[in-house]
């Protein structure tokens, strides 16, 4: 009876996948996340790319409290002070990143910082700005500071092998101006010329006069406060061997140009792969330090080249620090910069050449539509 009504009940047959379900499933599962991917990417992007901007600002907005605090904006020590009666250094090779800590919620570190000592562990004119473990100074050279560091670079690595300690990076540059050789956009410039940017390059060593000259004041903002650049962003160089630092991005190489007076655009064609070469030394330090001033660390930048192309270097950028350290950074497309009055733009990689070199002059009294100010 059993067997005759389990004969009798219909079977029912399992449900299941099929090979070739199963795939279709998997390549429309992979094709959404194929379709989903740029979207997720894009929006992590603009948010970084948001807290960047929002940092660049910061800082423009700290360079403006400190020339109301000290009656001029910050300057860059390239080289060790001069020598004091007797032996030793005043207090060199500090960058103005480190003299506008108070104005970013870093009092504490700040103060930490006895600027009359020397910062570099030989007393020089700019040659080497490498320290020590036993250096005084040490703890503060190896702290990150997040408002120093833009979220896109992604990088806050340590570089014992290369700064001499695990120094801190950095990822905020400030504007020169433009080189001491340039002789302009027109060619009209005598040379060598003071940088006429916002920050001061300073060598107290030097017996050239241009780098001894005193700090910038708002009111020498002849061009305008809203239409002279202040702070941009620049990528910090990764590489620790001399192989990986050469075969990296372009964005970090330094490129030689030899010292002889050119005009802004002259000096873009001769400073690329094409006519010159990259060089270990000006490449190897680049965002490394953000406590120096020395020029391969690159604290300061001119405008000369377009944004996200490679720096140039002289063969007395090292001693001057007359160094073409050009802005870039991983958002697509562009770089954020902010004016001396605190507003921020995001300024396109193939920005006008002439717009590009007229807001980093400060009393170069070009003529320039707002509109592509804020392109």
């Amino acid at each position: 009876m059993k067997s005759y009504i389990a004969r009798a009940l219909p079977v029912r047959a399992r449900k299941a996948f099929t090979l070739v379900e199963l795939l279709i499933v998997i390549a429309v599962i992979g094709l959404l996340v194929a379709l989903l991917l740029p979207a997720v990417n894009a929006a992590r992007e603009a948010s970084r790319n948001t807290q960047c901007k929002s940092r660049v600002r910061q800082l423009a907005l700290a360079m403006i409290g400190y020339e109301s605090l000290h009656g001029a904006f910050p300057v860059s020590q390239t080289a060790s002070g001069p020598s004091r009666s007797g032996s030793g250094c005043q207090g060199g090779f500090y960058s103005w990143q480190a003299r506008v800590l108070p104005f970013i919620e870093e009092s504490s570190l700040f103060e930490r910082i006895d600027f009359e000592i020397d910062l570099a562990t030989e007393c020089n004119d700019g040659t080497n700005g490498l320290i020590d473990e036993g250096h005084p100074h040490a703890g503060v050279a190896m702290s990150v500071v997040e408002s120093l560091l833009c979220p896109s670079d992604g990088f806050r690595g340590h570089h014992a092998d290369v700064m001499g300690i695990e120094s801190a990076p950095d990822n905020y540059v400030a504007n020169a101006g433009w080189p001491s050789l340039s002789t302009g956009i027109a060619g009209d410039r005598v040379t060598p010329a003071k940088q006429n940017g916002i920050i001061t390059v300073v060598n107290s060593r030097s017996k050239e006069s241009w780098l001894r000259s005193a700090a910038v004041r708002a009111k020498q903002v002849k061009d305008g406060l809203s239409k002279t650049a202040c702070i941009s962003e620049r990528l910090i160089q990764r590489g620790t061997t001399a192989a990986s630092i050469l075969s990296g991005p372009t964005q970090t190489l330094s490129f030689h140009l030899t010292e002889r007076p050119r005009t802004l655009g002259q000096m873009v064609e001769n400073c690329n792969s094409q006519q010159t070469h990259a060089d270990l030394a000006n490449s190897a330090y680049i965002g490394r330090f953000w406590l120096s001033g020395w020029a391969p660390t690159a604290p300061t930048y001119l405008h000369v080249m377009p944004p996200n192309t490679n720096h140039c270097h002289f063969g007395h950028s090292l001693r001057t620090g007359d160094f073409i350290v050009t802005p870039s950074s991983n958002h697509p497309g562009g770089i954020n910069i902010a004016y001396a009055d605190g507003h921020v733009a995001f300024l396109p990689d193939d920005i006008e050449p002439t717009v590009w070199w007229a807001i980093g002059s400060r009393n170069g009294h070009e003529t320039l539509d707002e509109r592509l100010l804020q392109q």
